[in-house]
């Protein structure tokens, strides 16, 4: 897996010898990926805060670690461009995954599984047109295939486990 620090990643230019037009759009689909993962980062992180089952917990808890490390990835490679990473004001994006959070959470785990995986699902599309895409970058194209099979499984237990607990 290619998680980076963003204090750690070197400002290298890794698009140079893409047309200004390709560059351009290639960073704003990496600018969407970090604020698709940051958001789901706090939504997940919201789920925490609202369950005490152990299971459920743990399972949040590694997708909120997942999902942090390809929004760290994400903003390295926007930082290696010289590019600003997507400034998310913090309280209102919090505050955003917080509730909606917390309103599926009154439904029940179940239905905050089903948001889930709408959000991961959302996610698999944008991954997939991401990679069909020939931009050149093999390392890229490589990491962004392991993000959608992590994608894929988060997606796949959150349907299983609200299958599970809706029976």
């Amino acid at each position: 897996m290619h998680y980076y620090s963003i204090t750690t990643v070197r400002k290298t230019g890794i698009f140079l010898g893409v047309k200004k037009t390709e560059r351009s759009k290639l960073l704003d689909k990496l600018k969407e990926f970090y604020t698709l993962e940051t958001f789901q980062v706090q939504y997940y992180k919201a789920q925490l805060s609202e369950t005490k089952n152990e299971y459920y917990r743990t399972a949040f808890e590694r997708m909120v670690q997942i999902e942090s490390g390809h929004a760290d990835y994400f903003a390295g490679r926007l930082i290696a461009e010289n590019e600003d990473v997507p400034v998310i004001t913090g309280s209102v994006f919090k505050m955003a995954g917080r509730i909606l959070g917390e309103a599926v959470e009154l439904a029940g785990p179940a239905s905050a599984c089903k948001l889930g995986v709408a959000l991961e699902n959302k996610a698999i599309d944008k991954y997939r047109e991401f990679i069909i895409k020939k931009w050149g970058d093999e390392e890229l194209r490589s990491t962004l295939m392991q993000y959608l099979l992590d994608e894929e499984f988060h997606m796949l237990w959150m349907k299983k486990h609200a299958e599970t607990i809706g029976r």
